[in-house]
């Protein structure tokens, strides 16, 4: 029977190894998209990257898009500053339509990528920052990966940036088909995944579509950072149809407005034609909230945890906004962080 010694010096060494592969395990980050065409923190989105100690914003820098008219892709929406972004490590997030690639002649790749490489250095340089990671957002498709997939390449070719791309559950399921691209690492998109309608569901996050591609994250080659919800919107519906989608609209907009009543647990009906946040609204018009909440965001903390084999990297958070941010209590964010595994 091995004496006391022996077995304290057993216990030594475990403890030993386990201490250092806990130091070797490198800690997870939190940091949050910024998604408006100004640049400008208020008092709550101050407080809330301070608190959370967010040294990582992602900037939404412009999107590219091509219209009925253009003869070429276009940037459009591009991102003023009213105030710098300081103290922050600043990556630039560019939004490509799907039907950029579409249109695109491959023969044009190269002038394409100095077009959008010029418009981010440009915008980086106003703000006195280097980035050294670019991300493209882009739901491609089987049709437009290779010419996706060609622009990723020579952007990293000619820049010689870390180049990363947002990934949808739907390219993680069916690599096969949607192929998998050439970047540096992804960043799974955890929302946005169910039908836009007027029915119970949520749009947003619904657990049982997720949990039809999550078990895909086992075998799915990138490393991966996962971008997790905290954004609402409201749907208007007219004759059980959904007419238009309430942009950065929740709950809260329609609780105080006398001209709207509840209307079941997450809508309301207006009680006479009029206008709310810009929109027009007629007499018995319904509206319906959707939101991710705390207990939703654990919930695919949990999910990701259980099939993603602890390649998931860092967080990022959708999107830093006060609308957002006061649905949330103060430590929430911390606490979703350190859920994952």
């Amino acid at each position: 029977m091995p004496s006391v010694h022996f077995r304290l010096l057993i216990l030594f060494i475990a403890a030993f190894y386990l201490n250092a592969c806990e130091k070797d395990k490198a800690p997870k980050t939190m940091s949050f998209y910024y998604w408006r065409t100004g640049f400008s923190l208020d008092t709550l989105e101050q407080r809330t990257v301070q608190d959370n100690d967010v040294r990582t914003l992602y900037l939404r820098y412009f999107d590219v898009d091509w219209g009925e008219t253009d003869t070429a892709p276009m940037p459009v929406a591009i991102l003023q500053f009213n105030t710098p972004p300081a103290n922050f490590t600043i990556i630039p997030v560019i939004f490509l339509r799907n039907r950029v690639f579409q249109k695109l002649d491959s023969n044009k790749t190269d002038s394409f990528v100095a077009q959008i490489a010029g418009l981010v250095s440009h915008i980086s340089t106003s703000i006195l920052t280097t980035p050294r990671e670019v991300q493209f957002d882009c739901d491609w498709t089987e049709t437009t990966k290779d010419n996706y997939f060609r622009f990723l390449r020579q952007y990293h070719a000619k820049t010689n940036m870390l180049v990363s791309c947002t990934i949808r559950l739907h390219q993680v399921k069916y690599p096969d088909r949607t192929g998998t691209p050439p970047v540096d690492h992804g960043v799974l998109l955890f929302y946005n995944m169910g039908n836009i309608d007027a029915g119970a569901g949520n749009s947003i996050y619904d657990r049982t579509i997720a949990h039809r591609y999550t078990p895909s994250l086992r075998s799915y080659p990138l490393q991966l950072d996962l971008a997790l919800p905290i954004f609402s919107w409201g749907l208007q519906v007219r004759n059980g149809k959904v007419i238009q989608l309430l942009d950065k609209m929740n709950a809260a907009a329609f609780e105080k407005d006398t001209n709207f009543v509840r209307n079941g647990s997450r809508g309301f009906a207006a009680k006479h034609a009029g206008f709310r946040g810009g929109y027009y609204f007629q007499e018995n018009d319904a509206v319906k909230i959707e939101s991710v909440s705390k207990d939703d965001l654990l919930e695919i903390v949990g999910e990701v945890n259980r099939h993603s084999n602890h390649r998931i990297r860092n967080v990022i958070f959708y999107d830093l906004d006060s609308q957002n941010l006061q649905r949330y209590d103060k430590g929430v964010f911390h606490e979703i962080l350190d859920h994952i595994d």
